[in-house]
């Protein structure tokens, strides 16, 4: 998600400017092509290729493939979507994001002990559905809507 990291007035972004900004960036990609390679290793296959017939092709042109689909997407991301504010971010993580998470760790568990059937399926899917609806709910009647007031100098 892109941030306004050269507004960023405190932290690691102050001093940086011209070259160390630039090499700041080019670590950031590095480390979007290193969890991009792992993301492919875990969740897509790795090497593998999707369907059994088309084995003649490498595995390396398959890996890098993946690989070069999700940096397109990253990259894509982050060029298409809004900057979005840190202080903005990190609210929605801790009020919607760690409650999510937390409930998706117990609805793991409820499946697990429950059977592995529909009914543990429903079971887990009503957990989440509650959870997601009172935290929806709770956080759009805390939401602030009066409109902005402004004061200004004298």
């Amino acid at each position: 998600m892109p941030e306004g990291e050269s507004e960023i007035v405190a932290g690691h972004m102050t001093e940086y400017s011209g070259f160390k900004y630039a090499i700041f960036f080019l670590a950031e990609y590095f480390g979007m092509f290193a969890v991009s390679g792992l993301a492919v290793t875990l969740f897509l296959g790795g090497w593998h290729p999707p369907l059994p017939f088309l084995e003649i092709i490498p595995s390396y042109v398959w890996f890098f493939a993946k690989l070069s689909v999700l940096l397109f997407t990253f990259i894509w991301l982050r060029g298409t979507l809004p900057r979005m504010r840190i202080d903005h971010v990190m609210k929605f993580a801790w009020q919607f994001m760690m409650p999510m998470a937390f409930t998706c760790i117990i609805a793991a568990a409820a499946w697990h002990y429950q059977s592995h059937g529909l009914a543990g399926w429903l079971g887990s899917l009503g957990i989440l559905l509650v959870v997601y609806l009172a935290l929806s709910r709770f956080l759009r009647a805390n939401k602030n809507l009066s409109p902005r007031t402004y004061r200004f100098a004298e």
